[in-house]
Parts: structure tokens; C-alpha cells; sequence
């Protein structure tokens, strides 16, 4: 017999290997957005309560300890992830906005939010939590985040380096 049924066997086993790489990325992504929007909701209710009816510290730990019995294997919700959730919110309020088509986008604010989310969205919760840690502006922010979705950045290496040179700066 010819190797031409190795080869042929070979471009489908190749050909399928893609596929299931390209499946498994698609649903980290989706997993990743789910997390970030939820994460976006618990820190957004925390600051419309905050400002609303002036929820303090004991009435944040309260909340996580109620949602960690609720969701006892939920991971996330210490006290300092919590307030990375707040933060998160703050730095970006309009996140939540549900995407639209390019075709239903009307104002600069929708096409802003579409790029934040574009942007954010791609991003670990690490690095978003690096992004607000290191950054003032959205701009700066959205600036890292769309180099480290194009350069594959970890969160580590280089992109901290980058920050700390400024490279936004330049």
C-alpha cells in the first residue's frame, strides 16, 4: 500500500486538532466574559448601593460571606477581589452594555463601549486586576490591554516592564 492513507489520515487528524483548539479558545473566551460581567455586576452594585444608601465595609463582608454560602466553590470572592470588583465597575461603567452589531452603533459613546469591551473582555481577571493597579485612565488601560491581547502579554512579563517604562507615553 502507498503512504498516501498515512498522509490523508494525518491532514485529519491535523485538521480535527485544530478544530479543538479553536473550540477550547472559544469557550475560555466566553467563560472569561461571563466571569468578567458577573464580576462587573457585583462591583457595580456595590457602588450604586455605596452611593445610594452608604454601604460600608461590614456590610460588604456580610454580602461575601452570604454569597460564599450561597456558592460555597465560587472562588473570587475575598475582600480584595471584591473591591477589584468595585474598581473594575468604576473604570469602566458602561461595561454591562450588552454588545451591539456595528450596524446599530449610533453615537461615539456606543462605539466606545463596544472598543472597551472588545479590549477588556479578551483580558484574564489577572490582568485586568494589573491594568488597575498600574493605570489612571481608561485610556491608558484600553492602551495595555489591546498590547497584551496582540503580543500574547502575560501578566508578568512584559507588560508590567512595558508599563513601568511607559511605553503608552512614548
Amino acid at each position: 500500500m502507498s503512504s498516501q492513507p498515512d498522509s490523508n489520515y494525518r491532514n485529519i487528524l491535523q485538521s480535527l486538532k485544530e478544530k479543538i483548539r479553536q473550540a477550547r479558545l472559544k469557550a475560555t473566551l466566553a467563560i472569561n466574559q461571563e466571569l468578567l460581567n458577573v464580576y462587573w455586576e457585583i462591583g457595580n452594585t456595590i457602588l450604586q448601593q455605596q452611593q445610594q444608601q452608604g454601604w460600608g465595609t461590614k456590610v460588604i463582608d456580610r454580602f461575601i460571606t452570604d454569597l460564599k454560602t450561597a456558592f460555597p466553590n465560587m472562588k473570587g470572592l475575598s475582600p480584595r477581589n471584591v473591591k477589584y470588583m468595585r474598581a473594575f465597575a468604576e473604570a469602566y461603567p458602561t461595561f454591562q452594555i450588552v454588545q451591539r452589531s456595528v450596524a446599530q452603533l449610533q453615537s461615539n459613546e456606543n462605539q466606545y463601549t463596544t472598543i472597551v469591551r472588545r479590549s477588556v473582555a479578551q483580558l484574564p481577571w489577572g490582568h485586568n486586576c494589573t491594568l488597575l493597579d498600574k493605570l489612571d485612565t481608561i485610556e491608558e488601560r484600553l492602551f495595555y490591554a489591546q498590547k497584551a491581547i496582540t503580543y500574547g502579554w502575560t501578566r508578568e512579563l512584559p507588560s508590567i516592564e512595558e508599563i513601568e517604562t511607559w511605553l503608552y507615553e512614548h
